[in-house]
């Protein structure tokens, strides 16, 4: 998809390149580790950009643990956010019922996941695209889960060109609509924000890393023109 953005000019500055992303995740101890990696890349072809289709990639759990997975923070069909919630139950309730494994094989049987996993390798040529790239995100956690994960896999991590973090104005979200929840953000200045990434960019459902990255790029672009 080709389109013309002056909002998206001002954001990459002289990078010709453009990646938002976003992250659910496992956790090894206090440690976060990128599960699931969605968003787009977007390129400059002249006076224009030129959108990816989204990518969405879910990768393996840490090993020799028990690991969780949230129905609500996870891009699955309602059947298996059915079975997720029991599992959870389960440990909740009745634990020595439940194997290591069992979350993570249910997660991954889902026909919303299994065409997407990847090994952990797929991570070395992310974040070489990070490293020609703007980056475009919320918070500091996912940049730090990609990092953590890097290390773990012995991959060498690249920083980004340059980073846009929309958290840096929670505060000003938080006076405005009352609260930086990304979703109740964007609810807030929906109809502020730019009808054209509006369509290049559209919304799904909340923690999917896809809507979550198109939410992120249209406020980004909102900001921008506001600086």
């Amino acid at each position: 998809m080709k389109f013309r953005s002056v909002e998206l000019d001002r954001l990459a500055g002289q990078a010709t390149s453009i990646l938002a992303f976003d992250c659910e995740f496992w956790h090894a101890g206090k440690t976060f580790l990128p599960r699931e990696v969605g968003g787009y890349h977007i390129t400059r072809s002249g006076d224009s950009w030129v959108r990816s289709a989204p990518f969405f990639v879910v990768l393996p759990p840490p090993p020799k643990q028990l690991n969780r997975v949230s129905s609500s923070y996870s891009t699955v069909t309602p059947a298996t956010a059915t079975v997720l919630d029991i599992l959870e139950e389960t440990e909740r309730s009745a634990p020595e019922f439940l194997g290591d494994s069992d979350i993570v094989n249910a997660y991954f049987s889902d026909p919303k996941v299994k065409p997407h996993l990847k090994p952990a390798s797929w991570l070395g040529g992310f974040v070489k695209l990070m490293s020609t790239s703007v980056v475009i995100l919320k918070g500091e956690t996912d940049l730090k889960a990609i990092k953590s994960a890097c290390a773990r896999h012995h991959i060498a991590f690249q920083s980004p060109l340059r980073v846009v973090d929309i958290a840096r104005h929670n505060p000003e979200f938080t006076k405005r609509c009352g609260t930086a929840k990304l979703e109740d953000t964007y609810a807030c200045i929906a109809k502020e924000l730019e009808a054209g990434l509006k369509t290049a960019f559209p919304i799904g459902k909340v923690h999917n890393p896809v809507s979550d990255a198109a939410m992120a790029i249209q406020i980004a672009a909102w900001l921008s023109d506001r600086s």
